[in-house]
């Protein structure tokens, strides 16, 4: 196998990372990813540290942190259910955008130095150009996704404050508690304004944190792909050289699997606590959805469509990556078996069912160590959701 230079690979169609971009540089906006990984001092680093410390606390503090806060006192307050279900679905979110914060700050040293190894660990640079296509497809793939998921839930909270401004009576875009009287010209725009930054931050913040945790499983999933293509690529080569791949490949997947771990305690807590209120969310939101008048509140059902199927994929695409992570990890036993192994000496046949031994268990990641991540556990919760929603429609009547 022919390597490619270090200069091809620097390249950007070459980028490793190239499918998490999007998230990375939104996050970096908001103040809750590093703005560089190297420095050329440590005064520097300081520097860099302290700006970017402030730029976080400015941004956060003020509008994301407090709103969610102001929207969980306007639950508390709420007199009936039907005024709860306006507010809570989003306040459920917002809790579980404060899960992702706290997460990526404890986990911020771990997480970017997880990122680094990823993009310049040389036992994973692509070795020929079918490598290099396979690679750029599916993280072309993923950027569509990043982009349609960032953006389309950005439009959806963009939808709600323009449908707000066309209702007869003073509304807001998701309502919250404000300490003073807003129902009125003067003091309107005050209450608007800040209810449409603090979303803003929180909805960019939210869903990049959501991408960086699905780009970590994707990009683990695909190193097994990546391992199995390499694995595949010995069926015709002679036992001496086979051997000597075969070694090097184990190397690689130890690895792998120790960034799989890895993985697994960045993306675990946040997951979790994804998985427990998912389903609440869903649920409200169906039930406010079913007190609406579509016609006379088109654009908030509309709002809360969007919002709908941006939650339904919040849950999905973490659990499919993770699908990806237990299929590709599965196939690498027939990837092995499949090469000429039968043709080698009782040593060569020794050394490779030795090596077999190690994947006849697929990997799996666990979210907190109660659920395997996968697709059964998105259905489960699709099924809790609509168990919920029927109650909510029972208690009603």
């Amino acid at each position: 196998m022919t390597k490619i230079s270090p200069k091809v690979c620097d390249k950007p169609q070459c980028d490793k990372l190239s499918g998490g971009r999007v998230a990375l540089t939104i996050l970096k906006c908001v103040a809750l990813w590093p703005w560089r990984y190297e420095y050329k001092n440590e005064n520097q680093k300081l520097l860099y540290s302290r700006v970017q410390l402030i730029h976080r606390w400015i941004l956060h503090i003020p509008l994301s942190l407090t709103f969610c806060l102001l929207m969980w006192v306007e639950v508390f307050i709420s007199t009936d259910l039907n005024e709860a279900a306006n507010v809570v679905f989003m306040s459920l979110a917002l809790a579980m955008y404060l899960m992702k914060f706290i997460n990526i700050r404890v986990y911020s040293e771990k997480a970017t130095w997880f990122i680094y190894e990823m993009e310049h660990n040389r036992m994973f640079d692509l070795l020929n150009i079918e490598e290099v296509d396979m690679w750029l497809k599916y993280h072309k793939s993923f950027r569509m996704v990043s982009i349609i998921y960032i953006f389309g839930s950005a439009f959806s909270s963009f939808f709600a404050f323009v449908g707000a401004l066309f209702e007869e009576d003073y509304h807001l875009g998701y309502p919250y508690y404000v300490p003073f009287e807003w129902r009125n010209p003067e003091r309107y725009w005050y209450a608007y304004v800040f209810n449409w930054t603090g979303i803003l931050v929180s909805c960019f913040s939210n869903v990049s944190l959501d991408m960086l945790g699905c780009y970590m499983i994707f990009h683990v999933g695909l190193l097994y792909k990546l391992l199995g293509m390499r694995l595949s690529n010995l069926n015709s080569a002679k036992e001496n050289d086979a051997v000597r791949e075969f070694t090097k490949l184990f190397l690689m997947h130890s690895c792998i699997k120790r960034m799989t771990k890895e993985c697994e305690t960045l993306i675990s807590h946040y997951v979790l606590t994804q998985i427990i209120f998912s389903g609440l969310i869903v649920c409200f939101s169906g039930y406010r959805m079913q007190k609406m008048n579509i016609l006379a509140e088109f654009s908030q059902f509309f709002s809360m469509l969007q919002f709908l199927s941006v939650m339904i994929m919040e849950m999905y695409l973490p659990c499919h990556y993770a699908n990806q992570i237990t299929t590709n990890s599965a196939e690498l036993l027939n990837n092995i078996y499949d090469c000429e192994w039968l043709q080698f000496s009782i040593v060569g046949r020794k050394f490779i069912r030795l090596y077999m031994e190690f994947f006849k268990e697929p990997e799996q990641l666990r979210a907190g160590k109660y659920f395997e991540l996968g697709l059964p556990i998105f259905t489960k919760v699709m099924n809790t959701a609509y168990s919920y929603f029927s109650l909510l429609l029972n208690m009603d009547k």
